[in-house]
């Protein structure tokens, strides 16, 4: 059975918006859906008399079955199933990673994003999950009302593979073009600095064009710094792609300033991909 796309689901719009993304790229890549609510209230570890947690499951229950309701009018056909799990909502969404294509959360958005990046749900999916993670706010637009545009930023010194790999599949899919963002951060100077960063952001793009000979490229190399880049890019984008190292031990993904940065001020959904090796 192909790996599923799971969604966070806590009834929430932000949730609901996640869930209109993640239904949309199911149906394109023919993946299962798979909607996940997780609470510690649901342990019936007698914490909770048992009455109150029977009106609990079912209350929860009937919040993912709504969603799956509204999954299937809005894509017919699609392969939606939904799991409740009596855990903590971060555990339980790590431990579905491991088993998924790709994680779809939902984020509170411009003004509100703080918070979550001080330890909520979704933070914690982006930082530990095993697999990319999909951070859609409410602000987002529809699928359907989304530029033909997937932004992917290019640092130029970490092997890109897997980053390039997502966003090309997803555009290939999809019928958008690419834009190859490297920026760098500062004035090139003189042209021979211009001419190495064109090189590096040559040396990842290498190959991904005879692979996706119908996914148009347009390769900017920007010397404002990396998430004002990435951010102002996000405008008129249907996705930016960004990438993160894997970290070592408990810590899960180094995300960095720039990963914060972007997730918190992206005018578009944002896919974090882990990248192949481990941050020293």
């Amino acid at each position: 059975m192909p790996a599923p796309i799971v969604v966070g689901i806590d009834g929430s719009a932000h949730a609901w918006r996640a869930l209109d993304w993640a239904a949309e790229h199911a149906v394109r890549h023919r993946l299962p859906l798979l909607l996940v609510h997780g609470s510690r209230a649901l342990l019936p570890d007698g914490s909770v008399p048992e009455d109150a947690l029977r009106h609990l499951v079912a209350e929860r229950e009937d919040m993912l079955a709504e969603a799956c309701r509204y999954a299937l009018k809005t894509h017919p056909g699609l392969d939606v199933t939904t799991r409740l799990v009596p855990h903590d909502p971060r555990r339980a969404l790590e431990e579905e990673s491991g088993r998924a294509s790709l994680v779809a959360v939902g984020s509170r958005g411009l003004g509100g994003f703080a918070g979550l990046l001080l330890g909520s749900v979704g933070v914690h999916t982006v930082v530990h999950a095993r697999c990319p993670v999909l951070v859609v706010s409410r602000a987002a637009r529809y699928p359907a009302d989304a530029p033909a545009r997937i932004v992917v930023g290019i640092e130029g010194r970490h092997d890109e593979n897997a980053v390039l790999d997502w966003a090309f599949t997803e555009a290939a899919s999809s019928g958008a073009g690419i834009v190859a963002l490297h920026a760098v951060g500062a004035e090139f100077g003189t042209p021979r600095v211009r001419v190495t960063e064109d090189m590096e952001l040559s040396e990842a793009l290498a190959g991904f064009g005879e692979r996706f000979p119908e996914v148009p490229v347009v390769r900017d190399i920007s010397d404002r710094p990396p998430a004002q880049a990435l951010v102002d890019a996000s405008e008129d984008a249907a996705l930016v792609v960004v990438g993160a190292h894997r970290g070592h031990g408990p810590a899960g993904m180094a995300l960095g300033r720039l990963g914060h940065a972007v997730l918190r001020h992206a005018h578009c959904p944002v896919v974090v991909v882990p990248r192949g090796g481990a941050e020293e």
